[in-house]
């Protein structure tokens, strides 16, 4: 029991650690330039003649869950053990008593907490931007509460392949940008069976069946697209634990 007690104490511990390093290094700024530039464009678009809910449920979902959360999760996931490497505080997580791969799931709830924290703030911000003009009433909070579920799923699957890219590559950045912008950018909304292979695929999936009024065409079932996430999630995290505990870093 002291031995359990013990290494829960340790795994919070680094979590707490990472967290904060996470939330607090310089990249924050990209962060808030997205913020802002969500905040402006949805609310400029909120002081025009448009339909309410569905130029407001495709603007919310265009800037906060299809383009920026992929790209603010390539940013931070693709750093954040290579940012421990870079730095050598690798070598105290690898060297002390706690299990890597106990290590790995620490660094992946660390960086799940700060991007759903992020996209949070930079989701619900852009709503209030939009919707505070147009009226928020029971159909925009359905639009609202759906797009913070389709971003927290979003980040905890992002989360879990770019981590384990961090792990994959020395610069993982790089396929980082390939991944975003142009398999999930651009192959991920061409038609055909190929875009299925893409999380937001599956993420839009999700919303087109919750938001009636959405302008997205993927007729791929709720509850199938849960289960090829939620599997992705757990696939990735095996694999990435895996290659972490195993891996030399130099």
């Amino acid at each position: 029991m002291f031995e359990i007690s013990d290494l829960i104490t340790k795994i919070l511990a680094l979590i707490r650690y990472s967290t904060r390093k996470i939330l607090f290094k310089k990249r924050i700024i990209i962060a808030f330039l997205i913020l802002f530039t969500v905040i402006a464009v949805m609310g400029y678009a909120g002081a025009q003649d448009t339909d309410r809910l569905t130029t407001g449920s495709d603007l919310l979902g265009v800037l906060a869950v299809w383009f920026f959360m992929p790209v603010i999760s390539m940013i931070y996931g693709c750093s954040v053990i290579r940012d421990e490497i870079d730095d050598k505080s690798i070598t105290q997580i690898i060297t002390s008593p706690i299990n890597r791969i106990f290590a790995y799931f620490s660094y992946y709830i660390s960086l799940a907490i700060s991007l759903c924290l992020i996209n949070f703030v930079i989701t619900s911000l852009g709503f209030i931007s939009f919707f505070a003009q147009k009226g928020i009433d029971g159909e925009a909070i359905n639009i609202y509460t759906t797009f913070i579920g389709l971003v927290i799923l979003g980040v905890f699957v992002y989360s879990a392949l770019f981590l384990l890219i961090s792990v994959v590559f020395k610069r993982p950045i790089y396929f980082g940008l390939f991944f975003v912008f142009i398999w999930e950018g651009f192959i991920g909304t061409i038609p055909g069976s190929i875009q299925k292979f893409s999380i937001n695929f599956y993420l839009r999936s999700i919303g087109s069946k919750q938001l009636e009024y959405i302008t997205l065409n993927q007729a791929t079932d709720v509850n199938i697209s849960l289960i090829i996430l939620f599997g992705s999630i757990i696939l990735l995290l095996i694999f990435g634990s895996l290659l972490f505990k195993t891996k030399e870093f130099a």
